[in-house]
This record gives C-alpha cells, structure tokens and sequence, in this order.
C-alpha cells in the first residue's frame, strides 16, 4: 500500500492529526485545565506520524538495488566524480563504485580502460565508451635523459626500444637496445595501462622491459622517485596534480618528438596538455577509450539512464580529473546507442 501511494496516505494522515486536534480545542470547555494532556496527545501522534513516514522511505531505499561499477582503479576518480554529480540531479540514484571486487558479488558495470582481446567479452556483452585517457612517459627529474634527449626528444621507433624488448629466437640479428640507460617500470602484463601502450607500440604486454609494479598505477610514480633513470609511462590524473594543475614534483615529462602544434605539452599545466590533445593527434603519446562493459540481459532503467547522463552531461567533468572527452563521432554513435536500449526499456 505505502509503495503505490505513501505521499498521499501520509498527506491525509498528518490532515486527519491537526482536524482532531483542532476539533478537540474548540469544543473542550476546559482548554485551561486540560491542554498539557492535548499537547501530549498531539505530539505523540505527530511522532506516530513521523515514524511512519520514515519507515516508508527505509523500506523503499532497502529494496532498491544499488547500480555496482567496478573495474580499472585509475578510472576511479573519474567515476566517482560522474556518481557524485549524477546524484545531485537524481537524488533517488543509488549507484555504488565498488571498492574491490567481491567473490559472489554481482557487478552491472565493469570498466575498461582498454581495447578487448580475443574472448574477453561474452556473446551477450557490449561496450559503451564515454571517455579517453592519455598515456604520457615520465621519468625521475633528475635523470640525465632529460639533458641527452632534450634538443630533439625521443621519436615513436626510439621510445620503442627504449621501453620494449623482442626476443626472437629464430633470427641470428642481434636485439636492438636503446643507447640510454633506463629502468623501466611498469604495471603486470594484463592492466589496461600495460596492453593500451604495448598495443599502440604494436607489441604485447609480456614485451615491455623492466620491473612489473602490483597494484595501482600510481605506485609507479613512487617507483621512479627512488630510482634516478626510472622510466614509466602513466595517465594525465595521476601524473598531475587535480588542484594545482602542475605535474607532480619529483618526476619530469620524458623528452619526446613533438610537432610545432604540440610543443606546448611540455609546458607543465595539465590543461594546456588536455586542450592540446583534444584537437591533435600525437604520435609518440597513447590515447585509448574509457567505457562500461554492460550485460545486453541487464534491462535495469536505471543504468541506462546513468549512460546517458555521462554522454550528455557528464562529459563536462572529463578534464577536472585528467581525462579526455570523447570525439563528436563517436560521443554521437555511443549516445544513439544508448537512447535505442533507454527506449526499449520499460
């Protein structure tokens, strides 16, 4: 009953209180003697009321199934963000970014943060972007590349055997090494990070060089901060400060090849790198799509809704925390994607 139509019953309800009350005053004879029992009376059946209203409303937020998002921790900031300003404008949301993943928990929302191999989405899965991130090299401020490499900077082929090593065993040619001395460090083989720069570079994870780091990828920062020719590459949120907008101390932008239009990247503000890499295109830095992957049996409104709102609203967080807009082309195929699921829902 209170499900349909509590709003209504309630309404009545505190109606019927203040008319009994009222009534009460003008016909008791004794309004003096009598009126610390009526104002007892009253608030106790103003309390009964109160009880029941917030009874309601448990029961109605209990039963209601929180919307789980779980997946690529470096996104995280990103989507706590869009929850966060989702909810402000549907009070009524209940969307739950998972801290880690729970044996036997059932998670709606599983971000990616990279291109799917072969089997990593079931038949009835599906994709929708609604970001990008950059991947930019990084190195302790105080390794000597920074003055070896600054007059030209690294080109895409040079970062390549800088950061990667292919073994093959069938050719006599001997591996090619890159003429700086560098740790690299970087996140285990199956993290988006990982298979996002070793794809772009036309390789496998397993081929990048180095020391694998376990857990998030800003442990990485910490890793070169403690080694003086530690070498990584990371994304935009985590290599700059969100407030100050600087790059962090104690690490520097690797010097890389940059174009005339893209020179201003190396100016430190996180902005001016955004705004950059927005309209071009570089060639020594990885850009890769953000998105959800979604079961096609989920038929839950709500989460299509939340899409929605990221593909319309949402975009405009995007850059507070470090990450890319998507372009208009597929901003609007990735929007009409989820308009034709919203519309099909009940």
């Amino acid at each position: 009953m209170f499900q349909c139509g509590h709003n209504t019953i309630i309404k009545h309800l505190y109606i019927s209180i203040i008319r009994s009350n009222c009534s009460d005053l003008t016909q008791n004879k004794s309004i003096n003697n009598n009126f610390k029992g009526m104002k007892t009376n009253y608030l106790y059946q103003v309390f009964f009321a109160l009880f029941i209203t917030s009874s309601v409303f448990a029961g109605e937020n209990a039963g209601k199934e929180p919307v789980v998002i779980s997946g690529t921790k470096f996104t995280y900031p990103l989507i706590e963000k869009w929850i966060a300003e989702y909810q402000k404008v549907n009070p009524n949301a209940n969307i739950k970014l998972a801290a880690k993943a729970n044996v036997g928990q059932v998670v709606d929302l599983n971000i990616i943060a990279h291109q799917p191999i072969q089997n990593e989405l079931q038949p009835n899965q599906e994709i929708i972007y609604t970001g990008r991130y950059a991947l930019l090299p990084v190195t302790n401020n105080n390794n000597p590349i920074l003055v070896a490499a600054s007059k030209k900077g690294l080109n895409k082929r040079e970062l390549d055997k800088l950061f990667f090593e292919v073994v093959d065993y069938d050719s006599d040619e001997p591996v090619q090494k890159s003429k700086f001395r560098a740790n690299i460090y970087a996140r285990d083989n199956h993290a988006c990070a990982s298979t996002t720069l070793a794809g772009y570079f036309g390789h496998q994870s397993s081929e990048i060089r180095g020391k694998k780091v376990f857990g998030d990828d800003i442990y990485l920062l910490s890793a070169i901060k403690k080694d003086s020719i530690g070498l990584t590459y990371n994304n935009l949120g985590y290599l700059y400060d969100i407030k100050s907008r600087n790059l962090k101390d104690g690490i520097a932008l690797l010097p890389i090849d940059l174009k005339k239009e893209a020179k201003l990247i190396l100016s430190g503000n996180l902005d001016v790198v955004l705004g950059v890499l927005e309209i071009t295109k570089v060639e020594t830095i990885p850009v890769e799509k953000i998105g959800f992957i979604y079961s096609l049996q989920n038929d839950r409104k709500e989460i299509s809704a939340f899409l929605k709102w990221i593909l319309t609203d949402g975009q405009k967080f995007n850059h507070e925390k470090g990450f890319l807009n998507l372009d208009k082309q597929t901003l609007a195929e990735q929007a009409n994607r989820v308009t034709d699921k919203f519309l099909t829902l009940k």
